[in-house]
This record gives structure tokens, C-alpha cells and sequence, in this order.
């Protein structure tokens, strides 16, 4: 145990630089994932079918194809057409559209959900549907949002170790340069772990937190 705990302090300064990378991924990547997940459910929701179609082709395609295929597609073949972008753009962007499709889904089901006589009672009121959306649809299904939320956040948070492969320098990058230098893999891997579930720890509980206030001011 002494043992772990000295390679655990030698080790910790440049897993802390690995942290921070990885919750700039994270929140820029959540950051693109709620705006664009958001427009997908309002487009698969639409009377427009050809709108609607096309969302749906883009939400099924995404889905069905792994990330860290996706991730390479980004980074190593779209210089062969003339578009180069950076590693951290490459993972956001990637990162951020696969998960646009499941928040999307997450965001339609909770606008379904909501009781159907609420649309009808804002129409009858006169609302355009923007309105109507707004200030009666999205206010009661947003704590329906939440919880699935957050466990794709879980996901997420988990997914950002795929940057690892273009050279990011994420926590799962100073994990595994930390074990080649000191042959120490499981300790570092371990670590790595711990920090994992440390980040998702501290922001899941500002989200149940946020929730509760949220239910505290609705009630």
C-alpha cells in the first residue's frame, strides 16, 4: 500500500493536467450535445416530413456507428479532402454530435410526455407554438430531462478516454504515459479510475442539487 500511495503522489501533478482536459472535453462536448440534441428532437417532433425524415436518417446513422470511429473519421480523413482540424476540435465536435442523437431522443420523449391537453389548452389560449413551447410544453418536461441526463453525462464523462488515441493529453493519455514510465500500469490505471469517478461524483451531485432546487421553486 505504501507502495501505490508513493506511486499515486510521484504521478498526481500530471494527472491533474489530465483532469482538467477532460472536463474541458466534457463541457464543451455537453455544451454542443444539449444545443444540437435539442434542434434534433424539435426537428423529429415537426410536421415538416421532410425535416423530419432527415432527422431521423441523422439520429439512426450516428447511432448505429462507434464513436471511435466517428473520432478518426474527424481527425485523420478529413485533411485527405482539405479540412484539418485540431485534436480538441476534432474530439468535441465528434463527441458532441454522437451525443446530440441521444439527447435528442431524451428531449422528444420528455415533449411527448407531457399531456396532450396542455398543447390543446395553449392553443385555445392562442399561443403560436413557439410560445406555447416555451412557456407550458418545455417547463414540465424539463424534469423529465434531467435524470436521463445526467446518466448520459455518466457516459459521456467515460467516452472522453477515447481521445487518448489522437494524442490528447486527457486523463486516460497521462494514465497510460505515467504506467510506460514507470511499468506501473495497474497503479496509474487505477488512479485514473478513481478520478473518473471523482469528476462524475461531483457533478452529478451539483445536478441532483440544481434538480432539487428546481423542484423547490416549482412546488
Amino acid at each position: 500500500m505504501t507502495v501505490l500511495w508513493h506511486t499515486w503522489v510521484q504521478a498526481f501533478p500530471a494527472f491533474v493536467g489530465g483532469v482538467r482536459v477532460t472536463l474541458e472535453l466534457t463541457g464543451v462536448s455537453l455544451l454542443i450535445a444539449l444545443v444540437l440534441g435539442f434542434l434534433l428532437a424539435l426537428a423529429r417532433l415537426s410536421g415538416v416530413g421532410v425535416l423530419r425524415g432527415a432527422a431521423t436518417g441523422v439520429v439512426e446513422v450516428i447511432r448505429s456507428i462507434p464513436t471511435l470511429i466517428l473520432l478518426f473519421t474527424a481527425y485523420y480523413s478529413l485533411p485527405q479532402i482539405g479540412i484539418t482540424v485540431s485534436g480538441f476540435v476534432a474530439a468535441v465536435g465528434t463527441l458532441g454530435i454522437f451525443y446530440a442523437t441521444l439527447y435528442g431522443e431524451i428531449f422528444r420523449g420528455a415533449i411527448l410526455a407531457v399531456d396532450r391537453g396542455q398543447r390543446e389548452a395553449a392553443q385555445a389560449l392562442g399561443l403560436s407554438p413557439v410560445t406555447s413551447l416555451r412557456t407550458v410544453i418545455l417547463p414540465q418536461a424539463f424534469l423529465r430531462i434531467l435524470p436521463p441526463a445526467t446518466n448520459q453525462l455518466s457516459n459521456l464523462i467515460k467516452d472522453t478516454s477515447l481521445v487518448f488515441t489522437i494524442g490528447l493529453a486527457d486523463l486516460m493519455f497521462q494514465a497510460y504515459n505515467a504506467g510506460a514510465s514507470n511499468f506501473r500500469y495497474f497503479d496509474m490505471f487505477i488512479l485514473a479510475g478513481v478520478l473518473y469517478f471523482a469528476c462524475y461524483l461531483i457533478l452529478s451531485k451539483l445536478l441532483a442539487r440544481w434538480e432539487m432546487n428546481v423542484q423547490r421553486q416549482r412546488a
